[in-house]
C-alpha cells in the first residue's frame, strides 16, 4: 500500500466526512487523471465554443431533430419551433456552400425546412409518419447474439478485413444519439505493428498475445456539444455506439476487447493520437482491440436481476 493510500485511509478516519471531502478534492490527494479530466473538460468546451463547419453540421443536425419531433406530432399546427427553424435554415445556408453540402444529413435537413413551411402556410401538411421496420430475428436469436459476445485476447493470424471494418463503422452510426448529432468517429488501423504500438498507450492493455491483429480508437466530436450540461453526452453518444459494433463484430466472427481510456496520462494521448492520426477535437472515449479468436475465454458469472 502506498503512504498516500495509507495518509488517505487514517484521515478518513480521524477527521468528519465533509472535511476529508475537501482535502481530497484539494492538490494532495487527488490523482493526476482527476486533473487531467477535468482539464479536458475545459479544453472540449473551449473548442465547443468556436465556429467550424464540423461544428456547424452538428449543430444542424440537432435543429433539424428538434424541427423534427414537432412535424411528427398528430396534433402540429403552425406557429411553433420557429426559432429552431431559423436556425436551421441558417446552418443549412452555410453548409450548403461547404463540402458537406452532400452530406444525407443536410439533405435531411432540408426536407425538414420544406415540411416546416407548408406547415406554416396550411397547404395540406400531414404530419410526419415513417414507415414501421419489419424485424427480421426474434428475441432468442438476439439474446444468443448478446451472449456470445467475447472479450478474448488471444488473436489469430487472421487478418480483420477493411471490407468487415466499413460495416462495422456503418452500425456505429446507427446508435442513439443525443439530439441526432451522430458524433462518433472511430480511427483504426488493420497493421499488426502499429496496432501493437496503440495498445501500449493504453493502461490495462495487458494479458495479451502477442499478435495485436486490429486496434480501435472510438471518439466523439466535441464540437456540438456547447452547454457544460453536455460535459458526459459524448461519452454517451460513443458507447451506444460502440455496443452496436461490439454486438455486429460477434456475427462476423470478430471479438473484440475494449479498453479504458479514463486513467491516460497526457503523453500516452499525444501518443495515440500522432499515431492513428486523431484531431483534437475528437474526444477519445474507449479503445478495442479487435481480432479473431485463438482460444475463446471462459464467461464470468452474470450478476441476478
Amino acid at each position: 500500500m502506498s503512504v498516500k493510500k495509507a495518509f488517505g485511509i487514517i484521515l478518513k478516519k480521524i477527521v468528519p466526512f465533509r472535511v476529508y471531502k475537501l482535502i481530497c478534492n484539494g492538490a494532495i490527494l487527488v490523482p493526476s487523471y482527476y486533473k487531467t479530466i477535468i482539464n479536458d473538460a475545459e479544453r472540449n468546451f473551449d473548442m465547443a465554443l468556436g465556429d467550424s463547419d464540423e461544428k456547424e453540421i452538428l449543430l444542424m443536425r440537432k435543429y433539424g431533430h428538434i424541427l423534427d419531433k414537432g412535424l411528427h406530432r398528430k396534433d402540429a399546427s403552425p406557429g411553433h419551433s420557429g426559432r429552431y427553424y431559423h436556425l436551421l435554415k441558417q446552418s443549412v445556408n452555410h453548409l450548403i456552400k461547404t463540402k458537406y453540402a452532400n452530406d444525407p444529413t443536410v439533405l435531411w435537413a432540408i426536407k425538414k425546412l420544406e415540411a416546416y413551411e407548408k406547415l406554416q402556410s396550411g397547404n395540406g401538411f400531414e404530419p410526419l409518419c415513417g414507415q414501421k421496420p419489419e424485424h427480421v430475428i426474434s428475441f432468442n436469436e438476439f439474446k444468443d447474439l448478446v451472449e456470445a459476445r467475447r472479450s478474448n485476447r488471444d488473436f489469430s493470424d487472421k487478418p480483420v478485413l477493411q471490407e468487415d471494418m466499413n460495416k462495422l463503422i456503418r452500425l456505429a452510426n446507427w446508435a442513439s444519439s443525443s439530439c441526432n448529432k451522430q458524433p462518433i468517429f472511430i480511427h483504426a488501423t488493420n497493421n499488426p505493428d502499429l496496432a501493437s504500438k496503440c495498445l501500449k498507450c493504453c493502461k490495462g492493455g495487458t494479458g495479451f498475445s502477442n499478435h495485436i491483429p486490429s486496434f480501435w480508437a472510438f471518439s466523439a466530436d466535441v464540437l456540438g456539444y456547447v452547454w457544460p450540461s453536455e460535459i458526459y453526452l459524448p461519452v454517451v453518444d460513443t458507447c451506444l455506439g460502440v455496443q452496436n459494433v461490439m454486438l455486429g463484430a460477434t456475427t462476423l466472427g470478430i471479438s473484440g476487447t475494449l479498453l479504458s481510456w479514463a486513467q491516460k496520462s497526457s503523453e500516452e494521448e499525444a501518443e495515440l493520437r500522432k499515431l492513428l492520426n486523431i484531431p483534437t477535437h475528437h474526444q477519445i472515449v474507449l479503445c478495442a482491440v479487435m481480432g479473431y479468436a485463438n482460444s475463446e475465454f471462459e464467461v464470468p458469472a452474470r450478476k441476478e436481476i
